[in-house]
């Protein structure tokens, strides 16, 4: 769907949005799983150094292409199927000084149009649950990465079950038809040759009270540029924005992520045999 100047989206429009198309309307700081900390991590774990090029599938509104950039100095193409998303990412690439670092396409990451073995990294977040085809879309991710780059995914998955009800709220909202995966889905789905396992980190998600959701939804649709709206857009993105949240709140609770980095290798290597695991502290070797 093609969204209308702000003056011009009426309540109608604003409740055929999906929850990607929410953001970009309210410009929404949309971080990856783990938000910097997942950020950081991958940037230190794949040693991006100036003069890489990194693929950001699923941009959004550019917060991990720009912190890529700004923290590395790699040159990040960010990409999403959201103009309104783009737009907002390519201003805040001018905002932090970074727009000759990051640019910003629209396309389907199924169908990328870039050359094979083009990327240093492909960071794919989350976002892959969110492609009907994520098969194809990981096929795609391998093509354009650099033998001996690295894939950097931090997929989310249930560690407790949800009920269907819950479910079909999640899909409703996203308009994705997601399924209650556990953790062993996503380490099969991305163990394929010539990916290798490389770092895996796994967390759960914190429990948010409500109060601390509907502060942070204050605070977003405060924002100036959504004085342009009418007062019954206002009162819909205000609604549908507050219920979204409050369901992935809910959800949230229920779900777990890993951090995960995967290098392209020219061939399989043997697995470690002799493991380790870090000493407790304050024990003196004898």
């Amino acid at each position: 769907m093609k969204v209308p100047t702000l003056e011009h989206l009426r309540a109608d429009d604003i409740e055929r949005m999906d929850y990607n198309q929410l953001i970009g309307l309210v410009r929404e700081t949309n971080r990856p799983p783990g938000g910097l900390d997942s950020i950081v991590t991958i940037a230190q774990r794949a040693f991006v150094r100036p003069g890489w090029r990194v693929l950001d599938i699923g941009t959004s509104t550019g917060v991990t292409a720009i912190e890529l950039a700004r923290l590395t100095g790699a040159s990040v193409q960010g990409i999403d199927i959201n103009p309104v998303s783009l737009e907002e990412a390519r201003r805040r690439a001018i905002l932090y000084g970074v727009d000759d670092l990051c640019s910003f396409q629209q396309q389907d990451a199924t169908m990328l149009v870039d050359e094979d073995e083009t990327f240093d990294v492909v960071f794919c977040g989350n976002v892959t649950s969110l492609i009907s085809r994520h098969e194809r879309a990981l096929g795609e991710y391998v093509r354009v990465l650099k033998l001996g780059g690295f894939l950097a995914a931090i997929p989310m998955y249930y560690v407790r079950t949800p009920s269907e009800k819950l479910i079909e709220a999640v899909r409703e909202a996203i308009q994705v038809r997601i399924e209650p995966l556990d953790k062993r889905y996503w380490t099969d789905f991305f163990s394929i040759t010539p990916l290798q396992p490389f770092f895996c980190e796994d967390y759960t998600f914190d429990a948010l009270d409500p109060a601390e959701v509907d502060t942070f939804v204050d605070h977003i649709l405060a924002r100036p540029h959504l004085e342009s709206l009418d007062a019954e857009a206002r009162s819909a993105v205000n609604r549908k924005y507050r219920a979204h949240l409050q369901l992935f709140r809910e959800n949230l609770a229920h779900m777990g992520y890993s951090v995960m980095l995967l290098r392209k290798e020219p061939e399989p290597m043997d697995r470690e045999l002799f493991t380790a695991h870090r000493a407790h502290a304050g024990v003196r070797a004898r």
